[in-house]
């Protein structure tokens, strides 16, 4: 059993929670997109990435009841079935094709395809089921692939000409689903160990005032602002997937 050796650590741990809690409880999502690069300077990956499930995921419960009437139900659980069709195929492309390759191809996809919204400025229009579940299989195929299946699911809310309160309420009612899955498996694998929950315990103070943070934050982004927030971080997403592997 091995905890967090020193308070630096310890702090380090509590400031990364609430700044990743703080965008995700502006966005809807990014948790790990702060949390997983910044946590594996203090903490092994077999305990940030569990750790990190455990924590996103009360955030999405959270924000999923909170914003329940907003839910575009019916888009939520078809990208979820269409997700669960695509992770293992994800599995499978990892076992046979560098990991290495697959993510320079989905960071020069995400850059190029995020990159051309911002500069066309196309107008946001809802899309039919097709494209709902395209963009759930992917999000499965990238998710069971290389652990990064929000972009696709990301993109696609951001593209609705749904306000923003659709948006975020839909992102995190799928990611609340796809996270609790995902708990069940790691849980089921041993990996929620007590190191794991010894620091989600630490945690659970940093995460509830990133949430609070965050939602007061949220109440000053407009329909247009939100929909820019989350394709410009997708944007960093992808760049950040291309200087780690080129």
């Amino acid at each position: 059993m091995q905890y967090p050796r020193s308070m630096l650590e310890t702090t380090a741990v509590f400031f990364i929670v609430l700044a990743a809690a703080f965008l995700q409880g502006m966005t809807g999502f990014g948790f790990g997109l702060i949390a997983i690069p910044l946590l594996g300077f203090f903490l092994s990956i077999k305990t940030s990435v569990p750790l990190m499930s455990l924590l996103a995921v009360i955030i999405s419960l959270y924000l999923s009841v909170r914003l329940r009437k907003s839910v575009q139900l019916k888009c939520a659980f078809t990208l979820m079935a269409a997700g669960m069709t695509g992770i293992p195929l994800g599995v499978y492309a990892l076992q046979h094709a560098p990991a290495q390759g697959l993510s320079i191809v989905v960071g020069i996809i995400t850059v190029l395809f995020t990159g051309h919204q911002f500069l066309s400025r196309p107008k946001p229009r809802n899309s039919g089921t097709p494209l709902t579940v395209l963009a759930g299989f992917c999000s499965g195929l990238l998710g069971g692939s290389l652990g990064v299946g929000g972009p696709p699911v990301i993109i696609y809310t951001a593209l609705q000409s749904w306000t923003k309160e659709q948006a975020k309420a839909t992102l995190a009612s799928f990611f609340a689903l796809s996270g609790l899955l995902i708990i069940s498996l790691q849980a089921a694998s041993g990996m929620i160990t007590s190191e794991v929950l010894h620091l989600y315990a630490l945690s659970l103070p940093a995460l509830l005032a990133g949430i609070f943070l965050g939602a007061k934050a949220y109440e000053h982004l407009s329909d247009r602002g939100y929909r820019q927030l989350t394709l410009g971080l997708v944007f960093l997403l992808g760049c950040m997937m291309l200087y780690r592997n080129i």
